[in-house]
């Protein structure tokens, strides 16, 4: 069984190769009931975060074997949400990452190292 950081690596790395942009991915553990980790990164249109979601899903399965429980926000491409349960990806535009601000909500959160990034 892969755990939440593996499994963050594992889709840092499909974003990586995607080019995302401001990868982050946080330890949460504590923070929020939510999820144990996220991902969060940046796309310069709606085609790329398609590419993006369309990659980590890809490499998830086939590396983990997992797929999202749900994938919310695809056919508009500004904010994609993929959950898997203890780990989530938030997939945004770099402009509506700037609005929402999603990484301030966990300031205290231990960022983990992407490897390769």
């Amino acid at each position: 069984m892969t755990n939440y950081i593996e499994l963050g690596q594992i889709a840092a790395s499909a974003a990586v190769d995607k080019k995302a942009g401001r990868i982050s991915l946080l330890d949460v553990r504590g923070l929020t009931d939510m999820c144990d980790a996220a991902l969060i990164c940046s796309s310069d249109n709606e085609r790329q975060s398609a590419a993006i979601a369309d990659a980590i899903e890809e490499r998830c399965k086939k590396v983990a074997g997992l797929k999202p429980y749900a994938v919310e926000g695809k056919q508009v491409g500004n904010w994609i949400l993929m959950d898997y349960g203890s780990f989530i990806v938030h997939i945004f535009l770099s402009s509506v990452r700037d609005y929402y601000a999603l990484d301030s909500l966990w300031p205290t959160a231990k960022k983990i190292v992407i490897e390769g990034a």
